[in-house]
């Protein structure tokens, strides 16, 4: 627990950050994604697919041993109405050592719920990888969400926890949906990032 502790105040004294070596977004960001959000009996959810379609999608997270990488979800929350707050309860996934992110040093309007992986450099092509997020209600029935793609790096070198996953400095994240394309959750979207074109439309 003081680990832990100790970890989270040297997160926000580093603003989540560290130093990476150069890249370009597709040497990281994956060739397609899709997100579904909803709620059931139990509680609003929001679940993610993605899938890198050769090796060379994803050069700078296999070539990096220390390489972590989050799909990061953020419900816009600048009026109060966040569809989703925070994760709670049950989540899984089978990305490279699982994790749920810290809401840590985040930007205070925009809510994430996210899994993230603690192992990138396991990852594998040709593979769709998921996540499920159980997470507590927003102050509405429906808000925009946009999803990040963000590289970053273990601190320290071997720990894959929440704590421990760091984005890079520069060139870190790319918003494969961004709040500007008014995608309204609940529902569903999917996305193909610089993979013949960058496109972005409803579930089939």
């Amino acid at each position: 627990m003081v680990f832990a502790l100790l970890l989270s105040f040297s997160r926000a004294a580093i603003a989540e950050t560290i130093s990476c070596s150069a890249t370009t977004d597709t040497q990281f960001v994956p060739s397609w994604g899709k997100v579904d959000v909803g709620e059931d009996q139990y509680s609003r959810y929001i679940y993610q697919w993605m899938y890198w379609h050769t090796p060379t999608r994803l050069q700078w997270l296999i070539t990096n041993g220390d390489s972590t990488f989050e799909p990061d979800a953020l419900f816009y929350d600048y009026d109060g109405t966040a569809y989703g707050n925070a994760p709670s309860g049950y989540w899984a996934s089978d990305l490279p050592d699982p994790y749920v992110d810290t809401q840590v040093g985040d930007i205070f309007d925009e809510n994430a719920v996210t899994v993230g992986s603690g192992r990138a450099v396991m990852l594998t092509s040709g593979k769709v990888y998921y996540t499920v997020t159980r997470m507590t209600n927003g102050g509405g029935n429906s808000s925009w969400l946009k999803l990040s793609s963000q590289r970053g790096r273990q601190w320290p070198t071997g720990c894959t926890t929440t704590w421990c996953s760091y984005g890079c400095s520069a060139n870190n994240n790319y918003f494969t949906i961004p709040f500007t394309d008014h995608f309204t959750a609940p529902g569903c979207q999917q996305y193909w990032w610089q993979w013949d074109a960058t496109v972005r439309g409803t579930c089939n």
